[in-house]
């Protein structure tokens, strides 16, 4: 998310300043408390309470994640069991076959029990590729839908500890010097994962491992095709 203006209404940034001054009043960051990049590490309860809220609201938009992807994620989970059987069941039929029955139009074209269940494993297969990239794509729409929520509180959360913390340095007597403000910790939110779900995925893709296996969310993979091990 690129940088946003401030959208602190003037009733917040009157609040945020009367506890900047309460705050300066009963707490004061000592010299020694600065890192080799000139942030503080003493937190006001101001501070800590915005860092509070800010981690209620990522939890509370990855709890609302889950509630809506668990029917999917389980879908998900069903989907590689079967597909793994599908391809496991495909390979094992085209092996049955001589070398030369296994070019991909004899199998098209050709006539026999064995070349019919090929044909009806390809289509089963394409098939859950197809719902297998639909559930992903569902998925991780809604998982960066949830992250930019949780971002963009943590944002504002940010601009209020801009306008806080300029409040609370002048309200220091003597003033403290050049003491940048803290900046909230979102590495162990939601708005911290620049991944999509992989963490999250019930089960390993099916197929991981192979060789010339794909991803099932892999856009490169043809739906149609019976090598496409998601």
């Amino acid at each position: 998310m690129g940088t946003q203006p401030l959208r602190i209404g003037p009733f917040a940034r009157r609040l945020l300043e009367r506890r900047a001054r309460q705050d300066a009043e009963a707490t004061r960051p000592p010299r020694d408390t600065a890192t080799a990049d000139g942030a503080p590490t003493v937190a006001t309860p101001t501070i800590t309470a915005l860092q509070a809220r800010a981690n209620a609201y990522a939890r509370r938009e990855e709890q609302r994640f889950f509630a809506r992807c668990r029917r999917d994620l389980a879908e998900q989970r069903g989907l590689a069991q079967a597909l793994a059987a599908d391809l496991d069941a495909y390979d094992d039929r085209l092996e049955a076959l001589a070398p030369a029955e296994r070019a991909a139009s004899r199998i098209a074209e050709g006539d026999g029990v064995a070349f019919e269940e090929l044909r009806r494993l390809r289509r089963r297969i394409a098939q859950r590729n197809a719902r297998a990239e639909q559930l992903g794509a569902t998925i991780n729409a809604r998982f960066t839908a949830a992250r930019l929520r949780a971002s963009r509180h943590f944002d504002r959360s940010d601009e209020k500890i801009a306008v806080y913390w300029g409040a609370y340095l002048r309200a220091l007597t003597p003033p403290p010097g050049v003491v940048r403000a803290p900046a909230l910790k979102r590495s162990d939110s939601l708005a911290g994962r620049e991944t999509s779900v992989d963490i999250w995925r019930p089960v390993e893709p099916v197929g991981t491992g192979r060789a010339g296996v794909a991803e099932p969310s892999a856009p490169s993979v043809e739906p149609g095709s019976p090598d496409a091990r998601t």
